[in-house]
């Protein structure tokens, strides 16, 4: 754990990072079916990868891949901001 909690520190330093935690206590959030990743092209077309139970699942469907982005910014809004984030992995690495 110590490792890992290092290893996000190190992310958090980058520019091109950005790392938000999930507080605990919400245990109902928009992330909790599985993972997702939102991608686009160089040509701006859209996809969302979607896995869950080691299945993966690639849809290009405009109004899905909408759905997904709008659940991304929920999911956003709903966890601590990257400078409390940041804290909070701090304060649990200075824990161990």
């Amino acid at each position: 754990m110590r490792e890992q909690l290092a290893r996000l520190r190190d992310c958090i330093l980058m520019r091109n990072v950005e790392v938000q935690v999930m507080p605990t206590h919400r245990a109902a959030h928009s992330g909790v079916n599985g993972q997702m990743a939102l991608l686009e092209t160089v040509e701006r077309r859209q996809f969302v990868s979607i896995e869950a139970q080691g299945i993966v699942n690639i849809r290009s469907d405009g109004n899905e891949v909408s759905e997904f982005c709008l659940q991304y910014g929920m999911l956003r809004s709903q966890a601590l901001n990257t400078e409390e984030s940041a804290r909070f992995i701090e304060r649990l690495a200075g824990e161990l």
